[in-house]
């Protein structure tokens, strides 16, 4: 029996391959925004310093970039149908770990959330890749608009479970539980496709030796993981201890800023297209420093919130211009691939750069660091060259 298509011969969207990737890259971003609330209560649970869950961090971070380098290649010539429920599964079994794993198994544990991490990111953002080819759909912005759209739905769940005084495992826990459901998902509906050529790109950085100028790029989506990320890590906890909020306020700022993003990246590419890449980074650049500027001097969770908003909304154009940038200097085809490598090492050396400013500073002191990012991003911008400019 075949299938209805639509008037212009495509899938309709609801019976497609596409609402299982969504929902993959939903339950990813829900993990973090029930971490973003929980982490706290974990740190508080294994006693934890700043500095050690930094260190912590870049464990996790050093895991994911070798996945990607050297793991996720190995699996190159499964079917996506296998591994993309199989990258989901490693971070579920992960979530599962933090939630009711002993102290001392906590590094192995989050070398495992990074395995996961990197093998998401991998075989997810291929997935979607070949999906938005056959359905010629912007799969890949709708794929990680949900990523902010699973950080909302999951830093509201783990306030309303905190606010309800409920263990802060049973949030860790049911974020490991939606992983699963989606993996099942996509065992089911995932391309049946290999990633081989997607996968073997991947391992290579020489596109940057070959084209010098996918620096610019490079750095733009460093200082952009770095935000987010740092925003993924850190604003609970700065919110909560610096700030004394409540559970249900921090989780009501983080929701303004992954919101905003969610809603931003929506609209980034008629941004991008209005504008063009290098002006968008300019001014994500610009609107996110002002945003952060104004949470780090705050005392009041409210301004803080409204900061976070602006910050989210300007940075949500930023990464995808960064990539967007690079297609206007290079052909190459792992330019891509090493663009996106440069930038996931700065998950490794911010975690624990971050943790020691908070140790012998304070999280405010951390958050600045942040802010400073922003500017990097800015500087990108204005060293930039598009098709056309001199």
């Amino acid at each position: 029996m075949e299938r209805s298509t639509t008037d212009d011969g495509r899938e309709p969207l609801v019976r497609s391959r596409t609402f299982p990737l969504l929902a993959a890259y939903w339950s990813f971003g829900q993990f973090w925004g029930v971490w973003v609330i929980l982490v706290l209560e974990f740190q508080r649970h294994h006693s934890l310093t700043d500095s050690h869950l930094g260190l912590l961090y870049s464990l996790l971070s050093v895991a994911a970039i070798v996945t990607m380098l050297a793991g996720a290649p190995r699996l190159q010539r499964l079917s996506l149908r296998a591994s993309v429920p199989l990258s989901l599964t490693s971070l579920a079994i992960a979530a599962l770990a933090l939630a009711v794993g002993p102290t001392s198994m906590l590094v192995a544990t989050f070398i495992l959330v990074g395995i996961g991490n990197g093998l998401i990111d991998v075989y997810v953002n291929i997935a979607a890749t070949l999906e938005e080819r056959r359905t010629r759909r912007p799969v890949l912005q709708w794929l990680h608009a949900s990523y902010a759209l699973g950080g909302v739905t999951g830093a509201a769940a783990a306030a309303t479970l905190r606010t309800v005084g409920l263990d802060h495992r049973l949030g860790l826990a049911a974020s490991g539980v939606a992983l699963l459901l989606t993996a099942w998902w996509n065992l089911r509906r995932a391309p049946r496709e290999p990633a081989a050529q997607g996968a073997t790109s991947i391992l290579s950085v020489s596109a940057l030796r070959r084209s010098p100028a996918l620096w610019i790029p490079a750095l733009t989506v460093l200082f952009c993981f770095l935000v987010e990320g740092s925003m993924d890590i850190w604003s609970g906890l700065y919110l909560r201890e610096e700030l004394g909020a409540s559970p249900a306020a921090a989780g009501a700022a983080f929701v303004a800023f992954a919101g905003s993003l969610f809603v931003g990246r929506l609209f980034a590419a008629k941004a991008l297209f209005g504008l063009g890449p290098r002006r968008t980074i300019v001014i994500a650049g610009i609107g996110g420093g002002i945003g952060g500027t104004i949470a780090v001097l705050a005392h009041t969770t409210p301004v803080v919130a409204a900061a976070f908003l602006v910050m989210g909304f300007a940075m949500s154009a930023a990464g995808p211009a960064g990539f967007s940038l690079v297609e206007e200097i290079s052909d190459d085809p792992n330019a891509i691939a090493a663009v996106a490598t440069v930038g996931y090492t700065g998950f490794v050396w911010s975690p624990p750069l971050l943790g020691w400013i908070a140790d012998t500073v304070d999280l405010r002191a951390a958050m600045a660091v942040v802010v400073l990012a922003t500017l990097g991003i800015t500087a990108t911008g204005l060293f930039a060259r598009e098709k056309g400019t001199a």
